[in-house]
Order: structure tokens, then sequence, then C-alpha cells
């Protein structure tokens, strides 16, 4: 490769490390020094897995990801063994008989073309160890030496661009964090491991419902909203779907009022493997009030407009065969929807859900309506 190829490569790679888009053409690019068909980049926890490749490689991505692949990875776990700090071909770290007989590259790889790969790990400040795996057809046979040489040059610079992306995607959720301040909202930012990284001086003086945990971690004293509140972290790093915000209720505990907790995913592209999942955890405060407006209700948590009218009614302190009468529907449908409430707000008990409804505040500008 030409020297101003190896720059304006270089060049490439530092933009993808701000513009995640760029992320395929730098793969593509990398693929074409290996004579491949395309490279992936890939978190190494299986857990928490993170992707993106060159075009040409999404359907065995898929693939792999339908098939659980990436939780059996012996290609990942040869490179980790061998702790080699350069691109390494896997005939440098298999024997063709182990080949055969591997059902990564029996089963997945060979039946659709692939079968012969190289690449190499990368640490980033996040803590993940990510994967740079070059994907060649088996008709053509293992990659060349010489390729080697010029994928090494690359990685340093590759190291040195995750790092400016995972800084990049932390001052953005800092500045979330500022904003929702300005705003007299609690407010944290949290690593999808739950490690809370980023604080406001509002979140720290809300008193013993929440609990500081040791090796960064928050709680929710209230053990029902807790266990919510580990679902929705959990969730921050899910692969199976999209990931959305969660609101939790937290209970009054004696002289401290209840509140309701809102889990925010931060969004990134689809390209951006660097850095931990995150999410912007806000505190609203509750007070006092009579009846809730529909847009306050769905807002809190994300009620439907059949379950704010149910929801308002037990309020009222109306039956389920009340309501059902009210609204001309059966009881099944009545006892449905307040399930439904019960659920999304975190309560076990009708009477938990009016103890915390009837502290909701309704905004001044709900009032003034």
């Amino acid at each position: 490769m030409s020297l101003n190829a190896t720059n304006e490569l270089l060049d490439l790679v530092y933009e993808a490390a701000a513009i995640p888009e760029k992320w395929p053409t730098v793969l593509d690019r990398m693929a074409q020094i290996a004579g491949g068909v395309g490279t992936f980049l890939i978190t190494a926890d299986p857990r928490t897995i993170r992707w993106t490749s060159s075009s040409a490689l999404r359907q065995l991505g898929l693939d792999i990801l339908e098939g659980h692949w990436h939780e059996r990875n012996t290609r990942m776990e040869r490179l980790l063994l061998h702790r080699h700090s350069g691109f390494m071909r896997d005939v440098d770290m298999f024997s063709l008989e182990e080949m055969d007989q591997d059902p990564s590259f029996r089963d997945l790889l060979r039946p659709r073309g692939f079968g012969w790969c190289g690449g190499f790990l990368v640490q980033v400040p996040s803590d993940d160890m990510l994967l740079f795996s070059v994907e060649r057809r088996f008709v053509d046979g293992p990659i060349e030496s010489s390729a080697v040489s010029q994928l090494n040059t690359l990685r340093p610079h590759l190291a040195r661009a995750a790092m400016v992306s995972a800084r990049l995607q932390m001052e953005r959720a800092r500045g979330m964090t500022e904003s929702l301040t300005t705003m007299g909202l609690p407010s944290a930012v949290l690593l999808g491991s739950g490690k809370v990284v980023a604080i406001s001086p509002l979140f720290e003086k809300i008193g013993p419902q929440i609990i500081f945990k040791a090796f960064g971690g928050v709680a929710l004293a209230d053990a029902g909203a807790n266990a919510l509140l580990s679902q929705a972290i959990e969730n921050l790093s899910s692969v199976e779907s999209e990931v959305s915000a969660k609101s939790i209720a937290v209970p009054a505990d004696g002289e401290n009022e209840a509140f309701v907790v809102h889990l925010i995913p931060v969004r990134r592209s689809a390209h951006d493997v660097f850095g931990s999942a995150m999410g912007i955890l806000v505190v609203t405060p509750l007070g006092s009030a009579e009846t809730l407006p529909e847009d306050l209700l769905n807002g809190l948590f994300d009620l439907s407009p059949a379950e704010v009218r149910a929801a308002n009614g037990i309020l009222q302190g109306k039956t389920i065969e009340e309501l059902a009468v009210a609204f001309g529907l059966s009881r099944e449908t009545i006892r449905s929807q307040v399930k439904a409430v019960l659920a999304k707000t975190g309560m076990a008990r009708q009477a938990d859900l009016v103890s915390l409804l009837a502290n909701v505040r309704v905004p001044k500008w709900h009032q003034a309506r």
C-alpha cells in the first residue's frame, strides 16, 4: 500500500472515532489489504455483544447472533490464549485438523463459503476488549503473510480511535446530566454494568431511598423497585431488542416522599461499538394530587389511555365492578387493565398504587389548562 493510501486510511480511522458511520468503510479497507470479503468489529464479551461489519458480512453476522455462535467463539478464545499483540491468522492458532473438526469452521463458515480469517484484539478504556476479524472465502486460501505486517501498522491507530470514541460518548452523557441539573432534576450516568460514572449534586441529596453500593453501584432501598431497576440496567446491554426508557415508582418511606426514577438509554449509532452501554438515571419528585392528567401518567409510567382511566378510577376509590359499569366493559377487561397498571408502576397491590398516585405532583402547566 502506498504512503498516500496509508495516510488516507489512517485519516479515515480517526474520522470513524467521531463518526461511527465511517467504520464499515474502514473495515472494507482492512479486508482489501488481506484479500478478504469484509471485516467484523466485535466486543469480546458474549453477554453484551456489540458489533458492526463490512456490508458484505452483515448476513453472516446475523447468522452468528441467531445461532448464538458468539457464545462459543473458539477463534476469540485462541486469540486471548496466545496474548499476541499483533494480527494473527487462523492457521497460526489452529492446526488444519482442528479447523476441520471445529464447529465454527465446519458448520458456520464453510457452508457459507467462508473459512479463512485473521484478526487482532484491542483493549479500550471501558475495559472492553474488541476483536477485528477479517473474513476470507475458503476457495481463496489462508491470508498471506505479506498482509499481516500492513494490518499490524493499523493496530495502534485503531486503539487510539477507540479511546477517542469512548471519551466522546462519556462527554455526551455528562452533558445530558448537566442539562438535567439546570432543570432541577437529580440525575446520574450509569454504565451497562450498573457502575455510576457521573453524578449530579442533587442526586446525592435524595436520601436513604437510594443506596450507593460498593464498586460504584447504585440501588433502590425498596426491594420491588430495585428489582425493576436491576432489570432495566441489565437491559441497557441487551442484544435482543431495542432498549427503551424505563420508569420505576419508588414508594414513600416514612418522612421521605415517593418519587419516580427514569432510566434513559444513551442512544448510539448502530456502528458505535466503543465504550460500554450507558444510561441516564433521572429522578422525578412527587407531591400531592387528586386526579391525574393522561399525558402526565403516560409520561411517568407509559400508561395507555385505557390504563390511565383505570388508574384514576382506582385512585378515586372505585371498585372493579363500578369501573366496569361506568365504562361499559367487562370486569375481566378492567381487571386486566389494573394488572397492567400495577406492573408498569411496580406496585404489588391496589392499595400501594393509590398511595403512590395520591402523591404525584401535578405540574403548574397542567393546572393552568
